[in-house]
């Protein structure tokens, strides 16, 4: 990887560990949807503040845990891509507001963790 996210300072999420079934598959979706990078062939990547990588040794945890709310400009092509990319659409963002500045979505990954997708809108 070329850049390294800067030194995060206290409470900043600074690395992520994913469960996954098929590290590829998985990281294919996220490199899709979320335009991370990966850094092929190992189970790693790159995100905006963050760096992680994919694991197998952990199980999904489908409607359970935590859920990670992530960025996008685009709400309505990441979940053209999610599926596109062995991802379920859980809650279309018709069904899911969050006020007037924010459009939710949660997704499933290829795997089965849930992961959430929010859009800003210009204020």
């Amino acid at each position: 990887m070329s850049t390294r996210p800067p030194d995060p300072s206290h409470g900043h999420l600074a690395y992520l560990q994913i469960p996954a079934l098929d590290v590829l598959q998985s990281s294919a979706c996220y490199e899709a949807v979320l335009q991370w990078r990966i850094e092929r062939p190992h189970p790693s990547f790159e995100a905006p503040g963050l760096i992680g990588q994919w694991v197998t040794d952990r199980k999904p945890a489908p409607g359970a845990g935590s859920v990670i709310w992530v960025r996008v400009d685009r709400l309505s092509e990441a979940l053209a891509l999610v599926r596109q990319h062995g991802g379920v659409v859980i809650t279309e963002p018709y069904d899911y507001e969050d006020g007037p500045t924010r459009t939710l979505a949660l997704i499933r990954d290829p795997a089965g963790n849930d992961l959430g997708l929010v859009q800003h809108q210009p204020a």
